[in-house]
């Protein structure tokens, strides 16, 4: 079962996908972080975690988590994962930052992984 977006018009969402490319498979239970970059430093908004599917649907989707456009990162601390599945990894975590022009869109942020690169993407 994966986590669906609930998507409310005209309010911001941010959501993510994290696959292994060296397994073929979903990093399940990677600590995702969600900032904002406001005065100068960066300020915390939501942890959540991938499910088994790799997804994290839930990092910005609230009514109530509405801010404004600007500068966002999404903090993927992979060394655990990499741990728990026994695989040396040289990045312990992955920071990922995007510009978010417009509030009322979605930002899919899926990261393909592996222990000696990564890729990402805007997704839909």
């Amino acid at each position: 079962m994966s986590t669906s977006v609930n998507l409310k018009e005209g309010k911001l969402s941010i959501s993510t996908h994290v696959l292994d490319t060296s397994r073929g498979r979903p990093a399940d239970g990677l600590l995702v972080c969600l900032y904002k970059f406001e005065n100068d430093k960066w300020i915390f908004l939501k942890q959540s975690q991938t499910d088994s599917n790799g997804r994290c649907g839930d990092l910005l989707q609230d009514e109530r988590e509405n801010p404004a456009p600007g500068r966002f990162k999404i903090e993927f601390q992979v060394n655990d994962y990499f741990k728990r599945i026994a695989t040396a990894s040289m990045y312990p975590m992955i920071d990922v930052m995007f510009d978010v022009q417009d509030s009322s869109e979605h930002y899919h942020i899926p990261l393909l992984l592996n222990p000696f690169g990564y890729t990402t993407y805007r997704g839909s």
